[in-house]
């Protein structure tokens, strides 16, 4: 599933001194053209806003309402508001059986990428990978936070870019933060990319403008021992 042209040693070193690295033509090419199918057509998408549990689309009566308040409350701190699909509550609840998501789930889980995990990061004690398919849409944004929680030891963040055409106009970029808030690096979610980076590192997503011709679709998680 992995390409086999990429220089794993000049992202292993860019990651060990920034804390975070980009891979271009990360799948081959076929891989990724299914799995963003798979995005784009398949999924049956939730709603996750901050103040809420996850709400299927068809069971929300009026989005515009849900927006209104969280534009509100994301004025008094840390707020978010994207479609996801977690995928490991799926696989253990054997929903949705149909989905590519499953087999890759239990790809990013398989010795063969636990041990490119371990190489990458260069942290031996890596023992799985957590995984949800997230889709951002015109208004939906996740606010400067570092990945860090009490309940997980989350090492290393990733994101797989599975979106075909992405414009910076579009917003929806991963903006890195120093400890004053300013942004230090931007990455676009080009197509077929992979992002990782440390935790914590204090990032977030830019908001999506109305424009956007394409949602913003991925596979995000974390590398944890």
């Amino acid at each position: 599933m992995i390409s086999n042209d990429i220089d794993f040693d000049a992202a292993r070193r860019a990651l060990a001194s920034a804390g975070r690295t980009q891979i271009p033509g990360f799948l081959q090419a076929a891989a990724a053209e299914q799995l963003h199918a798979c995005l784009r057509d398949e999924v049956p998408w939730e709603i996750n806003e901050r103040n809420r549990p996850p709400v299927p689309l068809s069971g929300q009566p009026d989005e515009a309402s849900l927006m209104a308040e969280a534009y509100r409350t994301a004025g008094k701190g840390f707020h978010f508001v994207y479609d996801r699909y977690h995928m490991m509550e799926a696989l253990r609840d054997h929903r949705d059986a149909h989905l590519l998501l499953h087999p890759v789930l239990r790809f990013l889980n398989s010795v063969e990428f636990i041990e490119f995990a371990k190489f990458l990061s260069g942290d031996r004690q890596i023992r799985k990978v957590s995984a949800q398919a997230t889709r951002y849409r015109p208004g939906q944004f996740l606010m400067t936070h570092d990945d860090k929680i009490d309940s997980e030891d989350r090492r290393y963040a990733y994101v797989i870019n599975l979106t075909r055409r992405w414009h910076a106009d579009w917003g929806g970029l991963l903006h890195f933060t120093d400890h004053k808030g300013a942004i230090v690096d931007s990455l676009m979610p080009a197509w077929n990319t992979l992002n990782v980076f440390r935790v914590p590192f204090q990032h977030y997503v830019g908001l999506v403008s109305p424009w956007a011709h394409e949602p913003r679709l991925s596979i995000t998680g974390w590398f944890l021992p």
